[in-house]
């Protein structure tokens, strides 16, 4: 049996099709696991002149599943250092509409 036999096709179902950019990152981590905090970047508090940084989304993986996402960031950065286009593998499929 190949590899190529042993492979299932995944359809994606995105459940929120709204994204939130984020340009900051906090990592807590811990023996079991990587929690990953989201902000689109730090504010200032007009009340007090305190910089704060708000995070609006938190993920948590396992360290393997980082890896996996390390892995999978490089090779797309690694892409597209060589393209100046988004290479299709890290394009959305979206259905095509008729009108």
């Amino acid at each position: 049996m190949t590899k190529q036999q042993n492979q299932q096709q995944v359809k994606v179902r995105y459940n929120e099709t709204s994204a939130l950019f984020a340009s900051q990152f906090i990592l807590n981590t811990s023996a079991e696991d990587i929690t990953i905090n989201f902000s689109s970047g730090p504010l200032s508090d007009p009340a007090n002149g305190e910089t704060i940084l708000p995070v609006h989304t938190r993920m948590a993986m396992t360290r393997e599943g980082a890896r996996r996402l390390h892995a999978v960031l490089g090779n797309i950065l690694a892409q597209q250092e060589n393209s100046e286009k988004i290479p299709p593998d890290a394009q959305a499929k979206l259905p095509d509409i008729k009108q």
